[in-house]
């Protein structure tokens, strides 16, 4: 009796849909005065618990933020659960004018890899998006 009690707890979870969650290490970084040869550097470090469902913001209080949403995509070359990240948002400089988007072409990146994303405005000025996706 105990035996198949034991077999139906352990089938029952094992039929449980299990999705590993996406976290992603981002740091949002504004560098001002870069064409001087000096410059001035503000961060902001944040990790996120995201999915393809919801987007989650990072702000920095000078008005720079991003918008970020990410899911698992299938490897072609890799078999079992995926390591490919697919990552989609905007970047959106102190006005609130959207500045670089990160849906086309798409941002996959394996897990635990750093992918950078740079835009630089009036050679003056430039946003660094940092993002590192991490399993939870």
């Amino acid at each position: 009796m105990q035996k198949c009690l034991l077999l139906f707890i352990t089938s029952l979870f094992l039929s449980l849909p299990v999705q590993a969650k996406i976290g992603l290490k981002v740091s949002l970084i504004y560098k001002k005065g870069i064409g001087k040869g000096f410059f001035l550097s503000t961060e902001q470090h944040s990790i996120e618990q995201v999915d393809e469902r919801e987007q989650v913001l990072i702000q920095m209080k000078n008005g720079i933020k991003t918008e970020l949403s990410a899911y698992y995509i299938q490897s072609v070359k890799e078999y079992g659960p995926s390591g490919f990240v697919r990552v989609k948002g905007e970047i959106y400089n102190q006005n609130g004018k959207m500045i670089k988007t990160l849906n086309t072409p798409n941002l996959d990146i394996y897990l635990g890899e750093t992918k950078t994303i740079s835009h630089q405005e009036h050679n003056e000025e430039e946003i660094d998006l940092v993002i590192t996706p991490v399993s939870l």
